[in-house]
């Protein structure tokens, strides 16, 4: 029973971590870089959850790069490209999810993600 759970585990993290591995080869063959994977993985995830809240992707490209220093535009528009090909499929291209319920709040929203720690 025991084996059982840890192959169920195994499988699970393997599973996971497969978009993951996916996101950062495609910014490795494309030549774009980044400092930390972990925080690039975030980011990348980030984005795709502000997408599916209804925000536009050249909202999410502009703040992205308005809160990362020496982030150009260009990059952060292959970077959100290459998280919505892995992490969120029905947002490329720019389409839009329909927004949940009650959106818009009641105030202005921003995007709360972390800088990157370099430029990419």
């Amino acid at each position: 029973m025991r084996s059982a759970v840890v192959l169920a585990n195994l499988a699970a993290s393997i599973g996971l971590a497969a978009p993951d591995a996916g996101f950062l080869d495609a910014h490795n063959n494309a030549g774009t870089t980044y400092h930390n994977r972990s925080d690039a993985i975030n980011i990348g995830r980030r984005e795709c959850q502000l997408m599916d809240q209804g925000h536009p992707q050249p909202d999410v490209i502009k703040s992205m790069t308005q809160q990362n220093s020496g982030f150009t535009d260009d990059a952060a528009t292959k970077f959100t490209q290459f998280a919505e090909s892995v992490y969120c499929p029905q947002h490329t291209g720019g389409a839009v999810a329909p927004p949940p319920p009650g959106w818009p709040p009641n105030y202005p929203y921003q995007f709360p993600w972390f800088p990157l720690s370099g430029a990419m």
